[in-house]
């Protein structure tokens, strides 16, 4: 005599079990985001100051330190910058376009040398071996004078800020997504969710570094990258967005 044989019902995930599951990531991107922020402090700090002496020079003058120093070496190179535009019909273009950049290296008073890139007017005149005026902040050289023209760099500190401030939205990604009620995908989904909210907020977060720095272009230049930003954001957003409102098949 056989007797049927009953297999256990499938076993489920208790609501508390998702629920402290979540409260882990809620906890770990607030974690994130606070520490970001308070390490975003004293370099948030020392941005604006360094804006504050930019204002000063532009004003008057004479406000950073200065050094004598030597045109050591300059030079010229390109790089290659390749687009790809979907259009409505999905039809995908790229484009690549040529950039020509303008280098140059100084030498200080102790020997030591740093190149940055600048733009061809003042490329033109610090032609090599020609004495230099270094301007210096905390030490170090945001400016070059050569022949009355001026090329300015923004200070490290400002890099420091941008990954900061960078980090503290990665922080507060995480935080959302433990707080909103996101249904799990799978691993590639994430990944892709992870992609849309760190490039939506890359180039917003450097802009907003270079305006702490007072580091921002002016007319068609700073019209342009303002654009350029909103357009990215725009794009990695709705993506975003899509991928959370979807309905599963």
């Amino acid at each position: 005599m056989t007797f049927p044989q009953h297999s256990p019902p499938p076993r489920r995930v208790s609501p508390g079990g998702r629920s402290w599951a979540r409260w882990i990531v809620v906890a770990a991107g607030l974690a994130v985001l606070v520490v970001s922020l308070i390490a975003a402090v004293g370099p948030y700090r020392q941005t604006t100051e360094f804006r504050e002496m930019m204002a000063c020079e532009r004003s008057g003058g004479g406000c950073f330190g200065a050094e004598g120093g030597t045109i050591a070496d300059r030079r010229t190179y390109t790089t290659t910058e390749t687009t790809t535009h979907t259009d409505a019909d999905g039809r995908t273009r790229t484009s690549t376009r040529t950039i020509t950049h303008h280098e140059i290296t100084w030498q200080r008073a102790d020997g030591t040398r740093q190149a940055r890139d600048v733009d061809a007017r003042f490329y033109a005149k610090a032609e090599e071996g020609r004495p230099a005026t270094l301007r210096l902040w905390r030490g170090e050289v945001v400016g070059v004078e050569v022949a009355g023209g001026a090329a300015w760099f923004p200070p490290e500190v400002k890099g420091s800020l941008a990954y900061w401030l960078y980090l503290a939205f990665i922080g507060l990604g995480v935080l959302l997504w433990g707080l909103l009620p996101v249904r799990w995908d799978g691993v590639l989904m994430l990944a892709y969710r992870a992609f849309c909210w760190t490039a939506m907020g890359f180039l917003p977060v450097h802009m907003a570094a270079d305006a702490l720095a007072g580091n921002l272009g002016t007319g068609l230049a700073l019209t342009a990258e303002i654009v350029g930003c909103l357009l990215i954001a725009a794009i990695t957003g709705t993506m975003l967005v899509r991928s959370l409102t979807r309905r599963r098949p």
